[in-house]
């Protein structure tokens, strides 16, 4: 639960030892490169260097795309598993990479030329595919198109029409001396043959045109049956070409993981040359800055030794009240709701992190939500599982493990409120005695607490209380933030004075429904007396006539409060509908209505059983994980959380499709 103090590196070297510094630099592992504000920096001429990386980027990735696209169009047995993205590698397998730059270059041209050649022969075999449909219409003529020629006292036309009009065109020209012959018909439009006089040529032409007559295109001794076979045939030598030219390139299906490979190493070389432009240089020196943690100075220094080249380092702690990157520091569990809090935003670097804390209580407050026992033990099982498929790390894999985390919780919460899927087992099982207390104390409809005579579900008023102790607790994270910066008045009136008015409202409240007098008196006493000093002391602060208005608006501010604690209801009521819905499922519809049926009723009710517990399960995690996250992001971490912190990114960690096996 700490954000890793930070030092900034500060390495005077040789222009000619630059990359390998940098090298050096990202075999650590644990330094981030830092914008000079110190030098002035000169203009560099690495953009033309970076444009050329980043086109050969773009070429790899080309590659990449197409070789996997080639892949696909195969049958599944056929296919090669092509490496997928997220697979690790040390450092040493990064840095050989560039001995395969030929190998890489070999193979992008080998592909390319192979993907040029199918899209030129796709394109012909599209020309062709629109001769044979031109040809379409004339394939019921059984002579060559050189038999439909004008002759010395007659004009041919041979040639298509739309078929609503040819009968009225069939009118027309016997009333002009026109003769026309239908020859065949297809797809709406009718083919034709119309003969007249030389000197009726103009009139034949304007009937044609006004019936949208189309003249064939096609001449000489070509017959279309027999050119149709021949473009058929040309397409199907085509197509052999292409599926030759296909498995070239899905023979380099081996290499996409070499491939991926290349392309982070030229990603990294880009880094590299973006990161010069942020180092002050002389003629032969330069100057590079880093974010280094504490933890790893010896180890970043160990590898700027290991070199053959003459540097100069120092290293400066980065004061907690200045700028830095964020590394959290966090066990194996915890870590893993980061996720959670980095979606919203990155703790600052000189601020608490929250995640130790926000972890159990995010937690807790999904169980509250799901409270059934099959669907913690389904959370559980089903996030362990899916996060074994993700890459170690990811924001994928980890907020997997939120949601089992948070089955176990759910299962916990599941058994406390006797639903098994929405099965009452333990009322089944424990007979009259135990329905009698769950009814009393456990259910969520029917146990209530009295307040001032007023009944409330008790189960709604456990929810308002878990709410208030988180916010007590975010109280107190202030005032432990505040204590670490030696804000000592701020960390007592306006963090721990009101966190002990929360918990006195609970004990109070507490005090009242259980009728217990001691509770409802002094934590009543205690509840006052702490919110009249923490109104009283809002402006201790502040000098002048800001003194009373911060108590005032410190008075206002109560409403935030009240209202911060009853946005808790929503765990009562997202864990009540979800509820009451697997209860429809399983023991209204399924057992209420389907078993009495017979056999055929018990196996219709077994599977609405699972498909219904399934739907709600999906639903009720959405909500629980966006209402969860509303609570922890408004309600508790409104109190005391400082966030837009920058993440910690060691040069060279920016990839693409892989990670690195061994990391900070």
């Amino acid at each position: 639960m700490a954000v890793a103090e930070m030092k900034v590196l500060t390495l005077i070297g040789l222009n000619e030892d630059k990359n390998a510094v940098l090298d050096a630099l990202f075999k650590s592992g644990a330094a981030q490169i830092k914008t000079s504000g110190e030098y002035e920096l000169t203009s560099k001429a690495a953009a033309a260097d970076t444009d050329g990386i980043s086109a050969d980027i773009e070429r790899v990735e080309r590659a990449i795309t197409t070789i996997s696209a080639a892949e696909n169009q195969l049958p599944k047995e056929e296919r090669v598993a092509v490496e997928k993205d997220g697979f690790g590698v040390t450092k040493e397998q990064f840095f050989a990479v560039a001995d395969e730059r030929e190998r890489v270059s070999e193979i992008l041209g080998e592909v390319e030329r192979a993907t040029e050649r199918r899209a030129d022969l796709k394109a012909r075999a599209e020309k062709l595919k629109a001769d044979i449909r031109s040809l379409e219409p004339y394939l019921c003529l059984n002579e060559s198109f050189s038999y439909y020629s004008d002759t010395k006292k007659a004009c041919v036309f041979l040639g298509v029409m739309p078929s609503d009009k040819f009968n009225a065109f069939i009118e027309k020209s016997a009333e002009n001396g026109v003769i026309a012959e239908l020859l065949g018909v297809k797809n709406g439009e009718t083919t034709v043959c119309a003969v007249a006089h030389k000197e009726d040529k103009t009139t034949a032409e304007e009937l044609l045109t006004k019936s949208a007559f189309k003249r064939s295109p096609f001449s000489g001794e070509m017959k279309a049956s027999v050119e149709t076979a021949r473009l058929e045939a040309e397409i199907a030598d085509i197509e052999k070409e292409r599926e030759k030219l296909l498995a070239t390139v899905c023979s380099f299906a081996g290499e996409v993981g070499k491939l991926k490979l290349y392309s982070d190493y030229l990603g990294f070389m880009k880094e590299k040359l973006a990161a010069g432009d942020n180092f002050a240089e002389t003629a032969r020196a330069f100057v590079l800055e880093a974010y280094v943690p504490t933890e790893a100075e010896d180890r970043v220094e160990s590898a700027i030794k290991s070199l053959p080249a003459a540097t100069f380092t120092t290293y400066a702690t980065v004061g907690r009240d200045e700028f830095a990157p964020t590394l959290n520091r966090n066990g194996r569990l915890v870590e893993n709701f980061e996720a959670v809090t980095n979606m919203y935003s990155a703790p600052a670097y000189g601020a608490l992190d929250p995640n130790a804390v926000m972890s159990f209580f995010f937690s807790l407050f999904m169980g509250v939500i799901m409270a059934d026992v099959g669907y913690g033990i389904l959370m559980f099982v089903g996030g362990l599982l899916f996060a074994r498929t993700q890459r170690d790390g990811t924001s994928v894999n980890r907020m997997a493990k939120v949601f089992a985390f948070g089955g176990v919780f759910a299962v916990l919460f599941g058994v406390l409120f006797d639903s098994w899927l929405g099965f009452p087992l333990l009322r089944k099982v424990l007979g009259e005695g135990y329905n009698a207390f769950y009814s009393a104390h456990l259910d969520q409809i029917t146990a209530n607490a009295s307040l001032a005579g007023i009944n409330v579900p008790a189960i709604l008023m456990w929810c308002l209380g878990l709410g208030t102790a988180q916010i007590g607790v975010g109280l107190i994270l202030k005032a432990v933030q505040c204590f670490s910066r030696r804000q000592f008045v701020e960390g007592v009136f306006g963090g721990l004075v009101w966190a002990v008015a929360m918990f006195a409202l609970i004990v109070w409240v507490y005090g009242i429904a259980t009728g217990t007098t001691a509770m409802s008196t002094y934590g009543l006493y205690v509840l006052v007396g702490a919110v009249a000093i923490g109104v009283l002391t809002a402006g201790i602060g502040e000098k002048g006539f800001a003194v009373f208005t911060k108590s005032f608006s410190s008075a206002y501010g109560l409403i935030n409060y009240v209202s911060d604690i009853l946005s808790y209801a929503r765990l009562y009521g997202l864990m009540l509908s979800g509820a009451q819905i697997a209860s429809i499922f399983t023991n209204t519809l399924a057992i209420g209505m389907l078993f009495p049926l017979g056999v055929g009723g018990v196996i219709a009710g077994v599977i609405l059983i699972i498909v219904g517990n399934v739907f709600n399960l999906a639903i009720n995690l959405l909500g629980a994980y966006i209402h969860d996250a509303r609570l922890q992001y408004v309600e508790f971490y409104g109190k005391f959380y400082e966030g837009e912190g920058e993440l910690f990114t060691p040069i060279g960690s920016r990839t693409q499709h892989t990670y690195f096996k061994s990391e900070i």
